[in-house]
């Protein structure tokens, strides 16, 4: 099966939140690697974008933290 280029471009490319993931499970690089790019998710992208919003608490919009820790568990949310 042959990958488009342009396709493999975007993905080595992408955000480290979802860059970690291609490298791991798509490319088989080997955990130093996608470890490397997984410890940028806190600090670049999406994902610091995301923990930025968090509030002084460790919560989410002023008290959602229940809510959404009860959510994840009930429906197994994990990596």
């Amino acid at each position: 099966m042959t990958t488009d280029p342009k396709l493999l471009e975007w993905m080595l490319d992408s955000d480290p939140a979802l860059r970690w993931r291609f490298d791991r499970h798509l490319f088989g690089a080997p955990p130093e690697v996608w470890q490397a790019t997984r410890a940028r998710v806190n600090t670049e992208g999406c994902g610091a974008r995301l923990l930025a919003l968090h509030d002084a608490d460790g919560g989410w919009a002023g008290g959602a933290k229940r809510q959404i820790m009860a959510g994840s568990a009930r429906h197994g949310a994990g990596e």
